[in-house]
């Protein structure tokens, strides 16, 4: 299992090619393996990949915007295929496309044939969580995320553990619910014990990660990446990367 890095947690470092390419660069110095390219400033697909290639930081998935996957879906799988990224993933789905049962309806029906593209096209279409995904939709008594387990069996996940535990649930029983078969990326997030359950660094907060790991062994998770939303607006967020990296180098194996 690989342990790497989502490039959203250093988002604020990677606004200029020649700072994505030091970014990467120092991550790679760090240990991580391979990277979730987010939240980072425009680049050509082409400059991406000489910095891939030059650090050898595979990227193994994404996370864009809903309005590209929809509207732009031809020019996303153009510029996968060429810095090498296997994996197109949706990071959040607006408030407004799921607030009812209706509107989750037309979010499916929008999505199929974006997904189908990027299926025809050799690669794979994945969805990350937050908490909401776990809440009842509007008048019904189910909830997104089972919807779309059950619904959408083309889709792989991109689990966060952060968020399905602070929606109340435990991200092993979610790890196996999914199985490796769809779960080849996961998120790697701790929370603070504290009053707000803060996303801090990797053990430092409550999350077991030696069980969670044990969760993903078995079920052939492939990727693990440390993501910390916070980071990138806190003092030193390259350090806060290694503070997870010093905490999970000796147990992801």
């Amino acid at each position: 299992m690989k342990l790497g890095a989502q490039l959203y947690s250093v988002r604020n470092l990677m606004q200029t090619p020649a700072d994505i390419r030091a970014t990467f660069g120092k991550l790679a110095d760090m240990g991580y393996e391979n990277v979730q390219l987010s939240g980072a400033g425009p680049i050509d697909p082409h400059e991406l990949k000489e910095i891939v290639d030059d650090t050898g930081m595979k990227i193994v998935c994404t996370h864009v915007p809903y309005n590209d996957l929809i509207n732009d879906t031809d020019r996303l799988i153009r510029e996968h295929l060429i810095f090498g990224s296997p994996v197109i993933g949706l990071g959040y789905l607006p408030g407004e496309l799921r607030d009812t049962a209706e509107k989750v309806e037309q979010f499916f029906r929008t999505i199929a044939e974006p997904v189908k593209k990027i299926r025809d096209a050799g690669l794979t279409f994945a969805y990350h969580n937050h908490a909401f995904e776990f809440d009842k939709i509007a008048d019904t008594d189910t909830d997104l995320y089972s919807l779309m387990l059950e619904r959408c069996p083309d889709w792989d996940f991109i689990l966060d553990t952060y968020w399905v535990e602070y929606a109340g649930h435990s991200a092993i029983e979610y790890i196996q619910k999914i199985g490796g078969n769809r779960l080849t990326n996961i998120h790697f997030k701790d929370m603070a014990n504290d009053e707000k359950r803060s996303i801090c660094p990797c053990g430092e907060g409550t999350l077991d990660f030696k069980a969670i790991y044990e969760a993903c062994k078995q079920v052939g998770v492939e990727n693990v990446l440390v993501e910390q939303d916070n980071a990138a607006n806190r003092p030193d967020p390259l350090g806060e990367m290694q503070k997870s990296f010093a905490h999970l180098r000796p147990i992801i194996k």
